[in-house]
């Protein structure tokens, strides 16, 4: 009966028992003949199920919890399976740490929270299992409260803030969003923390754009009315797994198990005994490339026709060469996942990790190796509705609890974002994104190159896994990213053999680093 009742409801329709019988109701479309057919054939069964629920009214029918149980995402499963594994780990908080404006009302900010919390369903969501150990998500009917405390110093702001971070999402029965506020004197400090199974990057400019429109809005004593949401998250993991069926499944598996085919581990010999499971502690060393080197970067995307994505990755797989002497490298890139016009305004977990495998011929030069990087990006970004994990399973790798699977290297480049608008009309100054990292060490792979585009230059961090790789190691790592910038910046055309043998010392560098950890 419960397939009949999700079927009534996915068009639309409630049922109920009134009056020894059925009543129906629907909008301006009634059901078709097929469906009032399955009603009819199944009368008996289906009023004898309504009565043992008390389904006696429209409310009843649509909050019946049965029917509020939705699939989870492929990229749900794999975050909520880590969840389950770690019992409980902070590794996927997104936290945000804001300083109050002098003008924002507490009150007014509350209200305006809660109404993008009721329009985004899956930030109210919790994971459960049904009897069978099937996953799904249920939307609570829940509300964000503000409620301060007071902070004698920064110091002790700090120690707030991050035990309020590492402390772990109860997953089966709190929303995946928090908020806590703190007092120092005068100023008011927010953390709005988001668990990464509802949110992604991509979702914090929803969030935020939607949060002001209503403050704004409530400030002016306007109702606020904010645009329809095409669909819901749920709607999204639903049709996910309609979509990755059949002809299409087949031929997103194909391009990525062939691209992929024969694909080795990276091995970096940690200067430090790898776990044997991993560890999700980590800390950032800062990159800057400085000006003239980032403009210069970005003529070479011109001359490319490429995008200085592709060069700075270029770079990345040069150096990651240079460090291992591998020359067949899998990196990792995260693709936003927005193509469809229905999720651009979406908040949810859509992010997709991509899987780049890329080759050196060291008889190439940098030119050659960013135009194969461009069409292997390209080919990427057109196959990449394949869930991560639907790669893992097809590639049928062995499970390594001490390392990520397929890729261990991360890269990213994002546009850096200065929020410069008029001060009256923002909430909130976002305090210093490094400040936060401090108090929130993770690091989700062993080694991430996270970089922005500046407005006057790139820069960013080395995001690594302390357990494997000492801060001076990872300086010298830093160190040989930059060098080879500069060389490719100076002659594109060279060989890549003379980049790598002009990278021979810091290689040994670096390699002595396992030698000596071993002796």
């Amino acid at each position: 009966m419960l397939s009949l009742l999700a079927e009534l409801k996915d068009h639309n329709l409630s049922i109920w028992l009134q009056d020894g019988g059925l009543e129906l109701s629907f909008g301006a479309q009634a059901p078709d003949a097929a469906l009032v057919a399955k009603l009819k054939s199944n009368k008996t069964q289906l009023m004898d199920y309504l009565e043992a629920k008390a389904i006696f009214s429209k409310d009843a029918f649509n909050t019946l919890p049965e029917l509020n149980r939705h699939p989870l995402s492929f990229a749900q499963e794999r975050l909520l399976f880590i969840e389950r594994l770690e019992n409980g780990t902070n590794a996927y908080h997104i936290p945000f740490l804001v300083k109050l404006s002098e003008h924002t009302e507490l009150t007014r900010l509350t209200q305006a929270l809660n109404i993008v919390l009721d329009r985004h369903e899956v930030l109210r969501s919790v994971y459960r299992q049904d009897d069978q150990g099937h996953d799904y998500q249920e939307v609570l009917n829940a509300s964000i409260e503000i409620e301060p405390s007071a902070v004698a110093d920064l110091a002790a702001l700090n120690t707030a803030v991050k035990q309020a971070i590492s402390i772990p999402f109860d997953l089966a029965n709190e929303p995946m969003f928090k908020v806590c506020c703190w007092t120092l004197g005068a100023e008011r400090y927010v953390l709005f923390m988001w668990h990464h199974i509802a949110f992604d990057g991509w979702s914090t400019e929803i969030f935020m754009r939607e949060l002001h429109q209503a403050y704004f809005m409530l400030a002016s004593g306007k109702t606020p009315e904010l645009p329809a949401l095409e669909l819901q998250y749920q709607d999204y993991a639903k049709w996910q797994r309609e979509y990755l069926s059949g002809d299409t499944l087949t031929k997103l598996l194909d391009h990525w198990t062939d691209a992929l085919a024969g694909a080795e581990q990276l091995e970096f010999h940690s200067p430090l005994p790898r776990p044997n499971e991993y560890q999700y502690h980590g800390a950032d060393h800062r990159i800057h490339l400085g000006q003239e080197r980032s403009e210069a970067l970005k003529a070479i995307a011109k001359t490319q026709q490429t995008s200085l994505y592709v060069v700075l990755l270029s770079s990345w797989a040069l150096t990651l060469q240079a460090t291992s002497g591998q020359s067949d490298l899998v990196i990792g890139t995260p693709s936003d996942n927005r193509h469809l016009s229905q999720t651009q305004n979406l908040i949810g977990f859509l992010v997709n990790s991509l899987a780049l495998p890329i080759h050196i011929d060291n008889a190439l030069d940098f030119n050659a190796l960013i135009q194969q990087v461009h069409q292997t990006l390209k080919a990427a970004k057109a196959h990449q509705d394949l869930p991560f994990d639907k790669l893992v399973d097809a590639l049928k790798l062995q499970r390594d609890p001490s390392r990520h699977p397929l890729f261990q290297m991360m890269f990213a480049l994002e546009q850096f974002k200065n929020n410069s608008d008029d001060s009256s009309q923002q909430l909130f100054t976002p305090v210093d994104e490094s400040q936060v990292k401090a108090l929130h060490k993770v690091a989700k792979f062993d080694i991430s190159l996270l970089l922005q585009n500046g407005d006057e230059e790139v820069f960013g961090d080395i995001n690594y896994a302390t357990a494997l790789f000492p801060s001076d190691w990872i300086a010298t790592l830093a160190e040989r990213f930059i060098n080879i910038i500069d060389q490719v910046i100076a002659r594109t055309a060279q060989p890549l053999a003379k980049v790598a043998l002009q990278n021979r010392t810091e290689t040994d560098t670096i390699r002595a680093w396992h030698n000596n950890a071993e002796s």
